[in-house]
């Protein structure tokens, strides 16, 4: 995967992640859900790796849960699972493509 490509990636995960700090959720809420979706979407196009295809593939579920009506403690479990898919997926990028072999392999 191309330097740049992970860049655009880690743009679109910083998207979602202010569309998740937004939009508390719990209630129908069409915009966010959509704009979440799109960036899952640009990042999924620019990704692969089947494991990211399957996180990316979770995250749109638990914004589709989150985005339409839900008591709060649902919100917050909701919530809670989209920022561990979203950091599981950053940890991802880092064994993918330019992430930290590549770095060791450099200073070597």
């Amino acid at each position: 995967m191309a330097h740049a490509d992970l860049q655009r990636i880690r743009t679109h995960l910083a998207a979602m992640e202010a569309v998740l700090a937004r939009s508390h959720g719990g209630a129908a809420d069409d915009d966010a859900l959509l704009e979440f979706r799109r960036q899952c979407w640009a990042a999924l196009l620019l990704t692969d790796d089947p494991e990211c295809h399957e996180q990316i593939d979770q995250l749109v579920q638990y914004a589709k849960d989150l985005y339409s009506e839900r008591e709060n403690h649902q919100v917050d479990l909701l919530r809670g699972k989209i920022r561990m898919v979203l950091g599981s997926f950053r940890a991802r990028l880092e064994n993918v493509g330019y992430g930290k072999r590549w770095r060791d392999l450099r200073a070597a």
